[in-house]
């Protein structure tokens, strides 16, 4: 583990109810653990990969992670990534939200917030310059839109066992059919467990993985037309469109 940390205290216990620390991390894996209070996190470089028992969340650079108090999670960063990490006090602020962890769009405004509070002091009083800023930042969460980045994964071994064939080569053109029989299913069966166990139709699912795949991989500065190929697309246009269905806006302007 060679994350690095301005603070080796344990966050749940700061007596100050919102706490954080930047830090510094390379190719690291934080195994599973809790917080008893929320985490916000920011990413200002890196993708950071971070797993539930529910499923999976990518965090591309400029977009922030709520965590819920309480969630075990783990954190893996596959290349260098530079994070603002913020402890909140479920006494001082909760988010409302439909889902234990998110990813959510930042506001310029938002963005200088949290990096301004991961680098206050842990022990401030409540007429503080420090709690005010605190108070600001917890004040612009609630509005904040959530980001299509999630991915819940289903739990039955045949559709398990599918996923590792599509994480093996995100970018596979086999058919639904295909897939289905190596993994010792009928794709109607497949259609079924992903359709009551992630609430997406397999298509669905299926295209939202390998968006995350190509946002990983932009996001590390790779070629729109090599991650189109890699994708499973014979064209950037292509892609292009499929990732401004998914998100909203093109890649060049969705990383500006």
């Amino acid at each position: 583990m060679s994350n690095i940390r301005q603070n080796t205290m344990n966050p749940d216990f700061a007596i100050s109810p919102l706490v954080g620390q930047p830090e510094q991390w390379g190719a690291d894996v934080l195994e599973k653990h809790t917080h008893a209070r929320h985490q916000l996190i920011f990413s200002s470089r890196g993708v950071i990969h971070i797993k539930t028992h529910v499923g999976e969340w990518v965090l591309p650079p400029s977009r922030a992670l709520w965590i819920d108090a309480g969630t075990e999670h783990y954190v893996e960063t596959k290349k260098p990534a530079s994070l603002f990490v913020l402890y909140i006090s479920p006494a001082f602020f909760s988010m409302d939200k439909p889902e234990h962890c998110c990813v959510v769009e930042v506001s310029n405004l938002v963005r200088e917030l949290i990096m301004a509070c991961a680098k206050m002091g842990w022990t401030y009083d409540e007429n503080s310059h420090s709690h005010r800023l605190a108070e600001v930042l917890v004040g612009s969460l609630s509005g904040l839109q959530l980001a299509s980045l999630e991915l819940i994964k289903p739990k039955d071994p045949r559709a398990i066992h599918l996923i590792k064939l599509l994480e093996h080569d995100p970018g596979s053109r086999r058919s639904l059919h295909d897939l289905a029989r190596e993994a010792g299913a009928s794709g109607r069966t497949i259609e079924r467990l992903f359709a009551q166990e992630t609430n997406l139709p397999f298509g669905a699912w299926r295209q939202r993985h390998r968006m995350l795949f190509a946002l990983e991989r932009l996001a590390y500065g790779q070629s729109v037309m090599n991650v189109a190929l890699e994708s499973g697309y014979e064209s950037a246009s292509s892609f292009i469109a499929a990732f401004k269905a998914m998100f909203g806006t093109t890649p060049s302007k969705y990383f500006s």
